[in-house]
């Protein structure tokens, strides 16, 4: 049984299947050899930068074992940051590294990273260990740090804030709160939770942890529903310049709210997963008809 069946509700009967959503919606409007521009973390930044999106600093891109073994002088100055495939997925190969200590960098997968294991990791996404590839590229990036989202909901980790788009207009919305199970990262496959957000209202709606409903966060107790985003308005905007940016219609931007009060761009999806369904207990196709439907009749494309 998959995730969509097994988190299934009233309103999800008609969910949005991998095969639909490949065919009608990647295939149709995003072409092949514009995918690139988002499946690349690297080509994507390019195109932030150039449209004055915000995003993560960039401190370096490694791109051969000869830049991996000079490894020391590109991070020995810095106190966090964080490593990346350009072209991973799942958050696979990702490490959030800092602060700095006298061996090496404080992390949450084991006490300290050295340089045998910064190295270790680079030499693994270079030879595409963790992007289903012949070869990939490494991001050496600014680490962020989590503000205020949810008010005084406590965080574990840094969430992200995933937007679907289409022709640059918001669909659907869930955060994803990282837990103890996740190691602190933002990712479903690994644990996070998926809580849906009201467009409309910026409040949070249903939620799901491992494909099932949940109403509540599963370290801390405490109640999900009907918690007010903080800066929606401008979480939603950053992720519509974003999509702007990029030559796709159809998206998902995964946007931060840093501690600085500002919506950070992380990274566009061509592909964009379909759990964004179980979170808000809904399809995502009737908002996507909606929005082709106004668009087909010369409308303002406004929010589905």
């Amino acid at each position: 049984m998959d995730n969509l069946s097994r988190a299934a509700s009233a309103p999800c009967r008609e969910a949005l299947g991998m095969n639909r959503r490949n065919r009608d919606l990647v295939d149709q409007f995003n072409l092949r050899r514009r995918r690139k521009l988002a499946d690349d973390k690297i080509l994507g930044k390019a195109l932030m930068v150039a449209h004055g999106v915000p995003i993560p600093e960039t401190y370096a891109v490694i791109d051969s074992m000869r830049a991996v073994a000079r490894i020391r002088n590109t991070v020995s100055h810095l106190e966090h940051f964080v490593i990346k495939p350009a072209r991973g997925g799942t958050g696979a190969g990702i490490a959030v590294l800092g602060p700095r200590t006298p061996h090496g960098w404080a992390a949450l997968s084991i006490d300290v990273w050295g340089e045998q294991e910064i190295r270790k990791q680079l030499g693994q996404i270079l030879f595409g260990d963790f992007s289903r590839r012949p070869a990939d590229r490494a991001l050496i990036e600014e680490r962020l740090f989590p503000g205020p989202l949810l008010g005084d909901f406590p965080l574990i980790g840094l969430p992200d804030i995933r937007i679907i788009t289409l022709h640059t207009e918001p669909v659907m919305a869930m955060i994803r709160l990282p837990t103890k199970k996740s190691d602190g990262k933002a990712n479903l496959h690994l644990g996070a939770v998926g809580l849906g957000v009201d467009l409309a209202t910026g409040r949070t709606t249903t939620a799901t942890w491992q494909s099932w409903p949940i109403t509540d966060h599963p370290d801390t107790g405490l109640p999900l529903r009907g918690l007010a985003v903080t800066g929606w308005d401008r979480i939603v905007d950053v992720a519509r310049d974003a999509a702007h940016a990029v030559p796709l219609p159809y998206l998902g931007i995964d946007v931060a709210f840093t501690r600085e009060l500002t919506p950070v761009v992380l990274e566009v999806n061509a592909r964009p997963g379909l759990e964004i369904q179980n979170a808000n207990q809904r399809s995502l196709r009737p908002s996507l008809r909606r929005l082709l439907a106004v668009r087909s009749r010369g409308g303002d494309g406004g929010p589905a």
